[in-house]
């Protein structure tokens, strides 16, 4: 495994990310990658070692982001987004020592897609995302709640269903009115965790919407599976568009 350097965004013990940077990375756009879980405490940033290690071989920076959950770490509403927020802003802000990228992508699986989608959605971030791609993203918090998406986990992530706690979950809905540069989602038919109908309830309003015959939820989170070219073209086609910009 390549080497890795544990940065603190915050005081409390899963405030903190993992950087991976190759050579030369900083010349191409950071990669923030958000994992999943359903927010449950049980699930930590290890599910996204396998992309961090392929971001790496491709030579691409990653900031690979942990965060309070649901459970002991005090996760949920609101604690959750504010780390997610805070974990994001920390890597390109003016405390971070390392010089900047030219441009920054966030990648989310699962609960993290609902993450990275609600981040590219808010208008207070310090840089704001040229691509966002949700891996079988929870897309629609509310929609996940009334059809009982991950069974209680939309209820113990928001302290109530939707009719109790509607103010919660309105404000961490992801927005795609206001989303910010390109939004890719891609989502197996197979999928038995999030449904496949969470990515088709905001396809409208995205750039582009993989949907990808026989893949499961865990496929896409798999570098060796086909699945992972369409992140890698994604990745390629920004990574040049800021090197002419550039030149």
């Amino acid at each position: 495994m390549h080497m890795s350097t544990h940065h603190a965004y915050g005081e409390l013990p899963d405030q903190f990310g993992e950087l991976r940077t190759p050579a030369n990375s900083h010349a191409r756009p950071l990669v923030v990658l958000v994992h999943g879980g359903f927010w449950r405490d049980q699930y930590h940033c290890d599910l996204m070692h396998p992309l961090a290690e392929s971001l790496y071989d491709a030579g691409y920076a990653s900031w690979n982001i942990e965060y309070r959950r649901v459970g002991p770490t005090g996760g949920g509403y609101p604690s959750t987004l504010t780390d997610v927020r805070a974990g994001i802003d920390h890597v390109t802000g003016p405390d971070w020592s390392d010089p900047g990228w030219p441009a920054l992508v966030v990648i989310g699986h699962s609960a993290g897609g609902h993450l990275a989608l609600w981040n590219a959605s808010r208008a207070d971030a310090g840089t704001r995302p040229a691509l966002t791609i949700g891996l079988a993203a929870v897309a629609d918090v509310i929609a996940a709640n009334r059809n009982r998406v991950g069974v209680d986990a939309t209820t113990n992530f928001f302290g109530g269903d939707i009719d109790d706690v509607p103010e919660n979950y309105a404000a961490g809905q992801p927005n795609p009115a206001s989303f910010h540069g390109r939004v890719v989602l891609i989502h197996g038919d197979t999928d038995d965790s999030v449904p496949l109908a969470q990515s088709y309830a905001i396809a409208d309003h995205v750039d582009r919407l993989e949907v990808l015959e026989g893949v499961d939820h865990f496929d896409v989170i798999n570098p060796d599976h086909a699945s992972w070219q369409i992140v890698v073209d994604e990745l390629t086609s920004l990574d040049n568009s800021v090197g002419e910009t550039d030149r």
